[in-house]
């Protein structure tokens, strides 16, 4: 079953008052090793990702821990941690285009240009950029400003390797309190150079940073966001979540329609956010028994509505439960 199929079927759970519970897409962290230390890094539980060194597959697990995947949804997001610490990045991206998912990249790309066959098998990639400041980036990587240029570079390499394969490019923003103009610039750079952006504000644990409440330069970003949503093409995320996180609204969470995979093959129950997973894909070999297991042990799912305003929870569950606005999404994935 792939996106469109599972999307169909929630939806038709919705109407009956059921939760959604088919993936339209998995994130998987591939590591949590990083050689970054970002300032608003956060794992919902006030530890940085690379403070949670768990154990991670081989090769060949990873292979088999796709196959399973594949057979519940056909969107593979890779994350991390860096995915591109691990050598064999290339080798399990090319084994996810083999079993037919569409993948998603997630990295800061420092050294993409030394190993450009990862973007042979990407589908679409997203570079982490909160800036095009090298000292503002180098502040918010915590990491000299020499590194934050290999950053630059990197977007840099992807747009000039993009001019002739079919790979689409998405700047991927954390607004914090600090660097509100400077995710602005970044949006124009997106828009200029036919790139997708997205937006999410910095969570701290999992509410928004306070000091982004009652933000009126945060609030301004915000309204300049919309207004290119509704001007141009590659503003991602559903109105009603751009609007969302403009003013922190309430929301219902779907977190099963972006299932949460460690890199240890373990899936989180429902996200990552509330540290369940006992549950192994590799000993199951199913995912759909997989999450059977999880709900018996844990329980339905519980009804957060005002926390976690990012992106791949909020974003997500607003487009599954807006028809008509996820058709009006199509357009802006033609950038």
């Amino acid at each position: 079953m792939g996106f469109v199929g599972n999307y169909v079927r929630n939806l038709a759970g919705i109407c009956l008052g059921r939760e959604p519970l088919r993936p339209l897409m998995f994130s998987y962290y591939l590591t949590h090793r990083c050689n970054l230390n970002c300032r608003y890094c956060c794992d919902g539980d006030g530890k940085r990702f690379n403070e949670d060194r768990i154990p991670e597959l081989n090769t060949n697990d990873v292979k088999r821990l796709l196959a399973v995947l594949r057979e519940a949804g056909d969107t593979l997001d890779v994350t991390g941690g860096e995915p591109m610490l691990r050598d064999d990045l290339e080798e399990i991206l090319a084994y996810a285009r083999s079993l037919r998912f569409r993948t998603v990249l997630n990295t800061k790309g420092i050294g993409i240009a030394d190993r450009p066959r990862i973007l042979e098998f990407t589908d679409v990639l997203v570079l982490s950029l909160d800036t095009l400041n090298p000292t503002l980036l180098a502040e918010l990587l915590g990491r000299p400003e020499a590194t934050a240029r290999q950053v630059l570079a990197a977007l840099e390499f992807a747009l000039s390797f993009r001019r002739n394969r079919e790979i689409k490019i998405v700047l991927s923003a954390v607004a914090t309190p600090d660097n509100i103009d400077e995710v602005r610039q970044s949006l124009d750079f997106a828009l200029r150079n036919s790139c997708g952006f997205q937006i999410s504000p910095e969570i701290v644990g999992t509410t928004v940073h306070p000091d982004l409440r009652d933000n009126a330069s945060y609030r301004k970003l915000m309204e300049d966001v919309i207004e290119a949503k509704r001007n141009r093409r590659g503003v991602l995320g559903v109105p009603d979540y751009l609007l969302g996180v403009a003013d922190f609204r309430r929301f219902r969470c779907h977190p099963m329609l972006m299932p949460v995979i460690r890199p240890d093959g373990r899936m989180y129950y429902p996200c990552l956010e509330w540290k369940q997973a006992e549950i192994n894909l590799l000993e199951t070999g199913d995912y759909f028994e997989s999450l059977r297991l999880a709900r018996m042990r844990f329980g339905e799912i519980p009804k957060c509505q005002d926390c976690c305003h990012i992106f791949c929870h909020m974003a997500l569950s607003l487009l599954q439960r807006r028809p008509i606005s996820a058709l009006g999404e199509l357009k802006h994935w033609s950038f």
